[in-house]
């Protein structure tokens, strides 16, 4: 009986991780909310990546049994610009299957630049 109550503690230990993943914290999440509320939401990114005025935070998180969550959440100028994700297997937990930055997925807004010329 206490071995059954175990594996049901475990079990209900392995769903609750699985629905608190990187993901369902950026439900609490818009765009143009500053980079300070993200941080207070995700928590310290795992790795940051600059490409001149844009920021790229990364997250990782087991969210079941065999598989990872990756979370990219793209900053432009300070403030939430949008969030990419990905799944992958666990192998030895999600660090294996963590990749470098993909600039090519953030599509920086135009900055609107007004000259006057007196």
């Amino acid at each position: 009986m206490t071995r059954q109550l175990g594996v049901l503690i475990l079990l209900a230990a392995f769903g609750l991780a699985a629905c608190s993943g990187p993901m369902k914290k950026t439900m609490e999440l818009r765009p143009g909310v500053p980079k300070e509320a993200v941080l207070a939401a995700m928590g310290t990114p795992y790795d940051r990546s600059f490409s001149g005025d844009n920021e790229a935070w990364q997250y990782m998180s087991v969210v079941g049994y065999g598989q990872c969550e990756y979370v990219t959440v793209w900053l432009q100028s300070g403030v939430l610009h949008s969030v990419t994700s990905r799944r992958g297997a666990s192998i030895a937990g999600c660090g294996l299957g963590s990749q470098p930055v993909d600039w090519g997925q953030f599509k920086p807004y135009p900055v609107d630049v007004q000259v006057s010329v007196k």
